[in-house]
């Protein structure tokens, strides 16, 4: 947040205020949101393994982002993975 801050010449607290008046969320859920986005297509369109998707998107803790993914989808990484190839 504070480098977007920075970007837009303003204060990281005025940024998040308007950010979450604006979108009607705050950075964070927006960011976390992109990045589930971002590793599911991550998952289903490469073989790179769920520590580094998680690094690639922005989790400095690969735990932490299964963590995250589970509690945003239902179902860990590894079950995404798995369950799209019962799709094809």
């Amino acid at each position: 947040m504070h480098s977007v801050a920075s970007v837009v010449h303003v204060s990281p607290n005025h940024f998040s205020t308007i950010f979450s008046q604006e979108t009607g969320e705050t950075f964070i859920e927006y960011l976390t949101r992109v990045r589930i986005h971002t590793s599911k297509d991550l998952l289903l369109a490469t073989n790179l393994r769920s520590a580094d998707i998680a690094y690639e998107v922005g989790f400095g803790d690969p735990h932490y982002f299964s963590y995250i993914f589970k509690k945003h989808t239902g179902i860990s990484p590894r079950e995404f993975r798995a369950g799209s190839k019962c799709l094809n």
